[in-house]
């Protein structure tokens, strides 16, 4: 068994004149010492440096019964370990011991990271899960280990709208299944968070977004909606809006973040990896596309002319959050002009699916793949297939020209 004895070394002054009081750890014959706050003079020592000062020697006597009772909980563990592990095993217990593991500090880290790494759509919803948890508990402070099964359930209940009631909890399962990695120690046998509520209670399945396309008719409206006076410094939003609609339409869908991050532009064609699913994809979602006559303008009109980017997006929003509110404000007033209640942004993508599977009659594998999509069940399939990026340029020719009818 581990002993322990509050010591002072004579030869660590420190600039003060004064000394720092150390607790040796003595197992299996070998030595280890662990820092303490106290601090101490001549005046509280003995010729020897032995502690006189009986405060002192109180303080080092409740650090070395806490250290004693780790020891004495863990004793079969001590029997195989050595005392640098010893030293490991009373630092980590005494770091959590009494310490209030706050899920929603451990949240406002995690969204913190988020932002820096430029996620700040993924921030977004866990801040709003961790909102919706706050609102639940009326409180700011709530203990990770308050989260059991029953907990969950109560809250799922609470929580209003189907969508929410999937995409809260399983935000902050996230974040509880993290905290158990960083807070327990099972090979010292440390555990802060002993509850897996989650692997307990089966969360309610995310529904499918019902994102409508819209009618050919509405998609040539759109086209030619023409350019209003602008009458605020910068691009009018109206346009704008208008102007990206058309860009990811005639780019097989692409999505706003990935046109405004837009770096290859050679050839005639776009290359770019698809950022929603790039991470699931073993060809990181890679896709290359043919600019059509018909937007050759607006990659003039909105040209970087740094080179550092395709487009100049950045240099005017500063955020894909800031980008993507402007396109939304600019979609909502052309809902006005073309007579139409359910526009958004994302029925660029929906319409062009659909007009290319049921309009052209273009397969749907083919439409599956130009829209840069993940299926497991292809997978095998697609690593003994090359890609024939000619196949989707004759494709979406026959779309635009579908559309323009031409």
């Amino acid at each position: 068994m581990a002993t322990f004895k509050a010591e002072v070394n004579k030869h660590q002054v420190r600039k003060d004149g004064t000394y720092t009081i150390k607790i040796r750890i003595l197992h299996k014959r070998k030595k280890r010492y662990l820092s303490t706050n106290l601090v101490v003079t001549k005046n509280d020592l003995t010729k020897s440096f032995k502690l006189k000062n009986y405060f002192f020697i109180d303080e080092t006597e409740k650090i070395i019964k806490n250290y004693r009772d780790i020891c004495n909980r863990n004793a079969l563990l001590l029997k195989s370990i050595d005392v640098n592990q010893v030293y490991d095993l009373i630092t980590k217990t005494d770091e959590m011991s009494d310490f209030f593991i706050d899920i929603v500090s451990y949240a406002k880290k995690y969204i913190k990271t988020l932002k820096t790494s430029g996620k700040e759509g993924t921030a977004r919803n866990y801040q709003l899960a961790i909102n919706n948890l706050i609102k639940f508990t009326g409180t700011d402070k709530i203990d990770i280990n308050r989260i059991n099964a029953k907990f969950i359930k109560d809250w799922v209940d609470w929580i209003d709208g189907e969508r929410a009631k999937s995409l809260y909890p399983s935000g902050i399962r996230k974040l509880h299944n993290d905290a158990k990695r960083e807070y327990n120690v099972e090979e010292l046998g440390i555990i802060k968070i002993p509850l897996s509520p989650f692997s307990v209670v089966r969360l309610p399945k995310i529904p499918k977004a019902k994102i409508p396309h819209i009618p050919v008719e509405k998609i040539r409206e759109i086209f030619t909606i023409p350019d209003i006076e602008i009458y605020q410094k910068g691009t009018n939003r109206q346009n704008f809006a208008r102007d990206l609609f058309i860009l990811s339409f005639c780019l097989c869908g692409t999505n706003a973040k990935d046109l405004y991050e837009l770096k290859e532009y050679k050839n005639g064609r776009i290359t770019y990896n698809r950022a929603k699913t790039m991470s699931r994809r073993d060809d990181n979602a890679f896709i290359s596309i043919k600019v059509e006559p018909e937007i050759e303008y607006l990659f003039e009109k909105y040209k970087d002319k740094t080179g550092k980017r395709v487009f100049n997006f950045y240099q005017k929003y500063s955020s894909i959050d800031c980008f993507s509110n402007a396109i939304t404000y600019g979609i909502k007033q052309i809902r006005k002009i073309i007579d139409i209640d359910y526009l958004i942004f994302y029925s660029a993508r929906h319409s062009f699916a659909t007009i290319a599977r049921n309009k052209i009659k273009i397969d749907k594998y083919t439409v599956h793949q130009m829209l840069n999509h993940v299926d497991s069940e292809m997978k095998i399939t697609d690593i003994y297939i090359e890609k024939d990026w000619t196949l989707f340029d004759e494709a979406n020719r026959k779309l635009l020209d579908y559309v323009f009818e031409k």
